[in-house]
């Protein structure tokens, strides 16, 4: 009789109606506030929601809707809509957490979207209530099951809450002393670590040679510039309708002004820019045109301007600013139990000190590889082990499932 009432439909229609109340908490309460949950908050929503969890298996028998949920035909229509709302988010651009969502709906705040955390609220009870019968009536065979079930679980309910106690802050440390304090997006706050910048280093990409017009500074062509990579196997090139050819290649040179010329030399300090010796010689299907001309090109530096060649009235030969290929900083991290920790930090590499994920950031880019600032980027999330965990258990049933149907076929 249960069956006959309660099919895949009423599993949608209670789904609408969970995004309909969601809608109507958007509209009169605003978008969810996920800062008043920090700790112990979270913790005591966290546990106030399994005892609902518990409460509601134990009045399964009792209640049509409790019943209801250790369905398929309840699971069927949440995953779907679920998969709805993560697919919008993932097409439309997320605005930072302390920003307000720029529509009018909050599609692009989903994170604090009512509908979206109320069915993924109730994904997770569906997926909890199961764990919890697979738990009390415990069979071999099920344990895959079990695992993913639980690790979804975790997962789930420990990014959400745990997104709370989640600090990102952002702390430029330089050479001259060590700096302790961050800004984030409500102002500033002091570390319980410090951060002293020893050495900035950078690797960058070869130099690159383009054509631009004289009077507007624009690329040729303007939307699709032509270029030329002086890697260490470079020979000479075409630009246009000029050979380009390289005689002196100094990585780190600076300039020798003299009364009617000025040239370059090997020089290692501060400031130091990329210069090239550069022929270029106009060329007419397939054959050399008049002379050669011959002269310096750089990129420049905060210390040294940029140096073009003059090829005619309204055509130079420029240097690109050279790209950076790889940066990294040799950091001391100082922490309040006296700890002096030596690191090198590279980007998509962090440095983990006491609960913190140090990021490279960015540098001063005006110094160049001469910077004497580095911007690093601290992250602390203590429920990310939760979600680790969450993870590493539903790919463990994942795995034990495809394992176990093998040897069923076989």
């Amino acid at each position: 009789m249960f069956n006959a009432l309660w099919k895949m439909r009423e599993g949608f229609v209670t789904g609408a109606g969970l995004i309909l109340v969601g809608l109507l908490l958007q509209y009169t309460a605003g978008p969810i506030d996920w800062s008043a949950f920090a700790f112990p908050v979270n913790a005591i929503v966290l546990a106030l929601y399994l005892l609902l969890l518990v409460i509601i298996y134990a009045l399964r028998h009792r209640v049509r809707l409790f019943s209801y949920l250790f369905t398929v035909e309840a699971a069927v229509p949440t995953l779907i809509y679920a998969a709805i709302l993560t697919v919008a988010m993932g097409l439309t651009r997320q605005v930072a957490p302390h920003e307000r969502a720029i529509d009018p709906i909050g599609l692009t705040r989903m994170l604090s979207f009512w509908p979206f955390v109320l069915i993924y609220a109730r994904l997770a009870g569906i997926v909890g209530l199961i764990a919890i019968r697979q738990i009390l009536h415990f069979r071999l065979r099920e344990v895959p099951s079990l695992l993913s079930h639980i690790g979804l679980f975790i997962a789930i309910v420990a990014a959400t809450l745990g997104s709370a106690d989640m600090e990102r802050v952002k702390l430029k440390a330089t050479t001259d002393m060590p700096e302790w304090r961050a800004t984030h997006d409500l102002g500033f706050m002091e570390l319980p670590l410090a951060i002293q910048l020893e050495k900035f280093t950078i690797d960058e990409y070869p130099p690159k040679l383009l054509l631009i017009n004289s009077k507007t500074g624009k690329s040729i062509p303007e939307k699709n510039p032509q270029i030329v990579l002086i890697d260490k196997h470079f020979q000479e090139g075409m630009l246009s309708q000029w050979r380009i050819r390289v005689h002196k290649n100094y990585p780190l040179a600076a300039p020798v002004i003299t009364a009617d010329t000025t040239k370059y030399v090997e020089w290692g300090s501060s400031g130091a820019v990329t210069a090239l010796l550069v022929e270029a010689q106009p060329m007419k299907n397939g054959k050399e045109v008049g002379k050669p001309i011959i002269g310096w090109v750089t990129c420049g530096s905060y210390l040294f301007p940029f140096q073009e060649l003059k090829l005619t009235k309204d055509l130079s030969l420029v240097m690109a600013r050279r790209e950076p290929e790889r940066y990294a900083s040799r950091i001391h991290i100082y922490t309040q139990t006296q700890k002096n920790i030596v690191a090198t930090v590279e980007v998509n590499k962090p440095v983990t000190v006491d609960g913190w994920k140090i990021y490279q950031l960015s540098y001063d880019e005006a110094m160049g590889r001469w910077s004497e600032t580095s911007t690093f980027e601290l992250v602390k999330d203590p429920w990310l082990p939760a979600v680790y965990v969450g993870i590493y258990l539903l790919l463990a049933g994942a795995i034990l499932t495809f394992i176990t149907a093998q040897k069923r076929r076989r």
